[in-house]
């Protein structure tokens, strides 16, 4: 009796001990094959540098059709494994929209809305019959007071729902992890944008300096006025210029002055970025709208061809042609009955990039419009093609005229045999100053013939950062409003950003691979009974089957 109770007693000591070392020390194993709930170490980090609490709302909830139930079920088993990291990390799914009127809904849309939250409409398949929901897929992190959206539901160009749904689930680590870092890291990088030299507007590129903002800090920046001011000198102006980590220049219209130019370069030389979006090409949508519907392409001389060359780069001014292209569209009718009909337009190629580079793995096609191309030279930095257009494509010298007509005219694979053209590159390293054993625009002292290792962007067209603007308001960059095609060329640049100024550490989760399997609703609702058959009767069959057997079993052990 006392070596009962004493085990007993043993048993219970063990199994409280147990399960204190388990609520204290405890691993969980991811076992599928994608590593799908295995949080990266960059998410860990900005975990352990966010000691405050976390809460995190997921507009996830009610009645969803399938696949939007598999991105609810794939977000609350990320946010498990996010909160068994962060204790103080709290989460709830939310239907906003539950029980309410339609006047009640739409006042809680629009302040939704102001906080970027826009509602999507989708399909629920029931027995056979499709009704129309509205689904909120987005969260709202709140971290110190500050709040950010996050989409969850990413946008994919020429996809059904449930390949949007799997892209979405493939990004959910980063948007959640890109989240936090906006609303718990400071701003400690600068960005100069120029502002001089009859460049992008401010409505034009308000897209993507909005989305640099969430992260960096942002300021317009003037050079040329230099050249006309008695009231501030040139080394002034590149001495400001080098608190800035990364300088953008998009799109120039105007010829560049030597003023600029050296202090571009001596910028660069001191270790300052580059990022530019330069068009060797002059040609706009606009210059179509005439009666003939014709226009000229002209090339565009920046005075900058010396300095790329020097870095080892060259723009080329023939205008590329592409048989994977984006489309034209063109309204039709008058007034209100004025709709727009798309048309393949080769003048729009559409570039991909090397699923092995960072920054091009896994993005939506990048769209170019009336674009040049470029080469690479040999020099000492290291230079890597980033975007490219397909191998059917065609190099048009210039000036070249372009017209409407050409949508009518079915495309002649055999003009596009120029194969494939570099349109977008990186070069890094140490550059060799352009002005080196030159004559220099001002006197400055201690100028340098050879960079710190930097980095220089070069895009063969400037429209790549231009968003639209529909009635005086900013689309979403690389959404074509017309055609309501996306593209992807936020995310592109701002991947390029993110590496020139060494903050990639989220680029990895921004390319992950995950595979989920979904189930065909259809195919379901169709072979219903059979299924229903098989969920009912199998497990009855099962459980008669183990009764039998026990019942024989035991039979036979009493028999003899």
């Amino acid at each position: 009796m006392g070596n009962s109770v004493r085990n007993i007693v043993l048993w219970i000591v063990a199994l409280v001990a147990l399960n204190f070392l388990s609520s204290r020390y405890h691993h969980r194993f991811d076992l599928t094959e994608d590593g799908r709930y295995t949080i990266s170490k960059e998410t860990k980090s900005l975990l352990d540098e966010a000691p405050m609490d976390i809460y995190v709302d997921v507009f996830l909830d009610g009645e969803l059709p399938a696949e939007f139930l598999k991105l609810k079920q794939e977000t609350r088993q990320l946010l498990e494994e996010l909160a068994s990291i962060h204790p103080n990390l709290k989460y709830e799914f939310l239907n906003p929209l539950e029980d309410l009127n339609q006047e009640e809904s739409n006042q809680v849309i629009q302040r939704l809305a102001a906080e970027g939250v826009q509602p999507a409409m989708a399909t629920i398949m029931e027995k056979g019959k499709q009704t129309n929901v509205t689904v909120i897929p987005y969260a709202i992190i709140a971290y110190d007071g500050k709040r950010t959206a996050i989409p969850l539901l990413k946008k994919v160009a020429r996809s059904t729902t449930e390949e949007r749904v799997n892209a979405s689930i493939q990004q959910l680590e980063y948007q959640l992890a890109d989240g936090l870092r906006k609303v718990s890291k400071s701003k400690d990088k600068k960005i100069a944008v120029l502002r001089d030299s009859g460049e992008l507007t401010d409505l034009q590129l308000a897209d993507f300096i909005g989305s640099l903002q969430a992260y960096y800090r942002v300021a317009p920046f003037g050079i040329e006025f230099v050249t006309k001011s008695d009231s501030i000198t040139p080394v002034q102006v590149l001495q400001e210029l080098k608190n800035y980590d990364l300088v953008i220049e998009a799109k120039p219209t105007v010829a560049l002055s030597e003023t600029k130019k050296f202090i571009l370069d001596q910028y660069l030389m001191n270790g300052g970025q580059l990022l530019m979006a330069i068009d060797p090409i002059i040609m706009e949508n606009d210059s179509l709208a005439n009666p003939e519907a014709i226009a000229y392409a002209l090339p565009r001389d920046l005075k900058l061809d010396d300095m790329l060359f020097r870095y080892g780069m060259r723009l080329n001014r023939g205008l590329i042609k592409d048989i994977q292209s984006g489309a034209l569209a063109l309204a039709t009718g008058e007034g209100r009955n004025t709709q727009y009909e798309a048309f393949q337009w080769p003048y729009y190629p559409l570039a991909s990039g090397d699923s092995s580079n960072t920054i091009t793995r896994n993005l939506e096609d990048v769209k170019f419009e009336y674009t040049g191309s470029l080469d690479t030279l040999k020099t000492a930095t290291k230079k890597k093609i980033l975007l490219a257009s397909s191998k059917e494509t065609q190099q048009v010298t210039l000036p070249a005229a372009l017209s409407l007509s050409e949508i009518d005219v079915d495309i002649d694979p055999a003009l596009y045999r120029s194969g494939s053209k570099p349109l977008a590159a990186m070069a890094e390293g140490q550059f060799i100053s352009a002005y080196k054993n030159r004559v220099k625009p001002f006197d400055l002292p201690n100028a340098l013939e050879e960079s710190q290792p930097t980095a220089l962007f070069l895009s063969a067209d400037g429209d790549i950062m231009k968003n639209q603007v529909d009635r005086g308001q900013p689309q979403d960059l690389g959404y074509d409003m017309r055609t309501g095609q996306f593209y992807g060329n936020k995310e592109f640049l701002m991947n390029v950003v993110n590496y020139m100024l060494a903050d990639d550490n989220l680029m990895e989760l921004r390319n992950k691979n995950v595979k989920v399997p979904f189930l065909d609703i259809k195919r379901s609702y169709d072979n219903r009974t059979y299924w229903q058959a098989v969920n009912i009767l199998v497990p009855l069959m099962l459980i008669l089957g183990a009764g039998f057997l026990f019942l024989w079993m035991r039979k036979r052990k009493y028999a003899y």
